[in-house]
C-alpha cells in the first residue's frame, strides 16, 4: 500500500497562463526548489490539454514537517520531497480517502511520501501554510497570474470543500491524501 500526499495550492478560473519559465521564477523566487531542482522531470501528459513538470523541493520547507511527536505516532508521517506545477484539463487533482476530484485549471503541488495524521488541517495551516515561504508563493501566484479557485456545484464541490485548508477568494490550499 502507497501513503502520497501533497498540499496543492489552485485556481480555475481567469488564470493567466504562465510560461514554464516564469513559474520557474516564482518557485526559484519563493524559495521552494533544492538543489536538485535543475533536473526538472517531464512526462508525456496523460491527457493532450494537460501539461506537467516537478522537482526537488528546499529542504526548509520540507523541514516543515519535521515533526518527531507526529511521526512517533504515524510511522507514515508526511514527508514533502517534490514540488510541481500542472496546467490544463487536469490540472488540479484532490485526493482523497472519501473520492477524488479531477478537473480543469492551474496548480502547484508540493508532494511527498506519508499521510498527513496526527495533524489536523489547522495544524497544517498554522505550521506550514502560514509560513513565510508558503504565504509569499500563494500572494506571488494571485499576484502575477491572477485568477481564483470556484468550487463546482454538487458532490465535487462537497469534496474540495471537505478538503480544503486555506483560503477565502484568490487561489486556495487544498489537502490531498491517496491511500
Amino acid at each position: 500500500m502507497s501513503f502520497y500526499s501533497s498540499l496543492v495550492l489552485a485556481a480555475n478560473d481567469g488564470v493567466r497562463r504562465p510560461s514554464g519559465e516564469e513559474v520557474t521564477a516564482v518557485l526559484a523566487e519563493c524559495g521552494l526548489h533544492g538543489p536538485q531542482y535543475g533536473q526538472w522531470g517531464f512526462e508525456d501528459p496523460p491527457n493532450p490539454g494537460t501539461e506537467m513538470a516537478w522537482g526537488g523541493l528546499a529542504d526548509h520547507i520540507s523541514d516543515l514537517f519535521s515533526d518527531p511527536a507526529a511521526a512517533a505516532e504515524n510511522d507514515r508521517f508526511f514527508t514533502p520531497d517534490t514540488v510541481g506545477y500542472y496546467a490544463g484539463a487536469e490540472g488540479v487533482q484532490v485526493h482523497s480517502p472519501d473520492g477524488d476530484y479531477i478537473g480543469p485549471g492551474w496548480s502547484i503541488n508540493i508532494s511527498g511520501y506519508g499521510y498527513f495524521f496526527p495533524w489536523e488541517f489547522a495544524d497544517l495551516r498554522d505550521r506550514a501554510l502560514r509560513t513565510h515561504a508558503l504565504a509569499r508563493l500563494k500572494a506571488t501566484v494571485q499576484e502575477r497570474f491572477g485568477g481564483r479557485f470556484v468550487l463546482p456545484p454538487g458532490e465535487d464541490g462537497d469534496l474540495l470543500r471537505s478538503r480544503l485548508i486555506d483560503g477565502v477568494d484568490g487561489w486556495l490550499w487544498f489537502a490531498c491524501e491517496s491511500m
